[in-house]
């Protein structure tokens, strides 16, 4: 069995940052939004993921190197 050690809080980041990104063209369709205010929302759904993906990648990293240091 394969044990994930992926932090929680990276983990709801990035559901947060999937829902913005997904709810937002849809609720452009049902309410009238100005573009700047479609683009920050969808800018702030995607830097979010960009943000889990990089501490994804620094558990990871931090998760092999602890092994060789112990």
């Amino acid at each position: 069995m394969k044990i994930n050690n992926i932090p929680k809080t990276a983990l709801i980041i990035f559901i947060s940052g999937l829902l913005i990104s997904t709810v937002m063209p849809v609720a452009g369709h049902y309410f009238f939004l100005p573009d700047f205010v479609k683009g920050v929302i969808m800018g702030l759904g995607l830097a979010l993921e960009v943000v889990a993906l990089v501490i994804f990648q620094r558990s990871k990293k931090n998760a092999s190197c602890s092994v060789w240091n112990n």
